[in-house]
């Protein structure tokens, strides 16, 4: 394997990374609870971050975070040849793989779609009906990017301590 494209594609996934988890424990923590307590008046702030390409760019860092790391688990599997992957390393290696994968699933599916729904309500008249889904579409964002940062931090974690073995 070449050392430089190697290097590369490690720096892009700790960089896509750390932009992924930055953005999502932001959003989470900050952000999307300021938006719900902001009540009508944070629904214009969703709909121009949709607009200015937040779900954009929370689909590419989690997709490059996503295919640069698979990449480099390949070659780590490649390199250790048929004695495969059984050391703990290895194994914690992959749970925050699939930690990682599963939070990108749940960006994708859910969080995606709840955003966007959010941003198409935004321009609405608030009647009781469309107050009611906002307060619900909210209520499953909010539980998603929870469970969503979770398993980021996890993966990161997991990323970290399988260094340790």
């Amino acid at each position: 394997m070449d050392f430089q494209l190697s290097t590369i594609v490690r720096a892009a996934h700790m960089l896509t990374a750390a932009l992924w988890i930055g953005a999502a424990a932001a959003l989470t923590l900050y952000i999307m609870p300021a938006i719900r307590r902001s009540g009508a008046a944070g629904a214009p702030v969703i709909a121009e971050a949709m607009r200015s390409g937040l779900g954009a760019f929370m689909a590419s860092v989690a997709g490059t975070t996503i295919l640069s790391g698979a990449w480099l688990y390949w070659i780590r599997f490649q390199a250790l040849g048929s004695s495969g992957m059984h050391r703990a390393a290895d194994v914690v290696l992959m749970l925050g793989a699939l930690a990682g994968f599963a939070a990108m699933i749940i960006g994708g599916a859910i969080l995606g779609r709840t955003s966007r729904e959010l941003a198409e309500l935004a321009g609405t008249p608030p009647d009781e009906a469309t107050q009611a889904r906002i307060a619900a579409l909210h209520r499953r964002g909010a539980a998603a990017s929870k469970v969503t940062l979770t398993l980021l931090v996890g993966a990161l974690l997991s990323m970290v301590f399988s260094r340790s073995f």
